[in-house]
């Protein structure tokens, strides 16, 4: 399939690589006119992914409406924080273009002012017949470890129930797994929530805390999200799988993880702003 990414960070990156392997037709779009230059002329994208080299299929434009021309899929890696207004202008480019795609997001958050999920925020943006689905895909998956291909397990989860398994059918490969989820509140949800517990597993790193206080965060911090996820409509059991307990694993105890890391740094006496 013709297959956008939009964003050029460490996740965006290595889901190209993965949508690549499988022989997908992959364009990146990316504000930054040098980072776009060292995908196309050098293959690499050193400032998210060091010691990664990219295939050459992998293009990439800073020219929005180039990367929307190409798409039948268009996948949304770019923080939450910026998901509103970069949809909006998609949604304007699929309208003078009279097309209609099928949307993926990667993100995990919550918008700030309205502390709405990331499919909300899409939903409200896209109009109706721009989109054949809006879908998101999540779970304990660092963009490093993927760009290595090492194995890796997510979920996907789509509003219309049918755009999740060409989710499934296009990343699908022998070392990134998809499996299907129908509960589209829990996995965006656990993948929000899980950051905050993150968090306060780093603080008690950089305190010099060890694994018991840990494991208590972790598991009371699970039980936590699990419980107002089931209040916001989720399935309990949701919270049980890659995107609830998978995702809070692996973020809230590896080096690879921002927030872990930053937890680590509030901890050692850094201000917010300078972690």
């Amino acid at each position: 399939m013709n297959i956008s990414v939009i964003g050029t960070g460490s996740f965006g990156t290595s889901l190209a690589m993965v949508l690549n392997d499988n022989n997908n037709r992959v364009v990146m779009y990316g504000r930054n006119q040098d980072t776009v230059l060292e995908i196309n002329e050098s293959h690499t994208n050193k400032q998210y992914l060091k010691n990664i080299e990219l295939d050459k299929g992998i293009t990439a434009t800073t020219a929005l409406k180039e990367a929307v021309e190409h798409a039948e899929v268009l996948v949304l890696a770019v923080p939450v924080s910026a998901m509103r207004p970069v949809a909006t202008e998609l949604n304007t480019l699929l309208t003078e273009l009279n097309k209609t795609v099928l949307v993926v997001h990667v993100a995990k958050g919550l918008e700030l002012d309205t502390y709405k999920r990331v499919s909300e925020i899409l939903e409200e943006v896209f109009d109706e017949d721009r989109v054949s689905d809006i879908c998101v895909l999540s779970g304990p998956s660092h963009a490093e470890e993927v760009a290595e291909k090492q194995p890796t397990t997510v979920s996907t989860a789509s509003l219309r129930g049918e755009g999740a398994k060409v989710i499934q059918d296009i990343f699908m490969s022998d070392y990134f797994r998809v499996y299907v989820n129908n509960d589209m509140v829990g996995v965006e949800i656990g993948g929000a929530l899980k950051n905050i517990v993150a968090l306060a597993v780093g603080a008690l790193s950089g305190y010099g805390f060890g694994d018991n206080p840990k494991a208590a965060v972790i598991t009371r911090g699970l039980h936590e999200i699990a419980h107002l996820g089931t209040k916001l409509g989720a399935n309990p059991l949701t919270f049980l799988g890659l995107t609830g307990m998978g995702d809070l694993i692996v973020t809230a105890t590896s080096q690879h993880s921002r927030n872990y890391r930053c937890g680590q740094m509030l901890a050692s006496g850094l201000s917010l702003e300078e972690a």
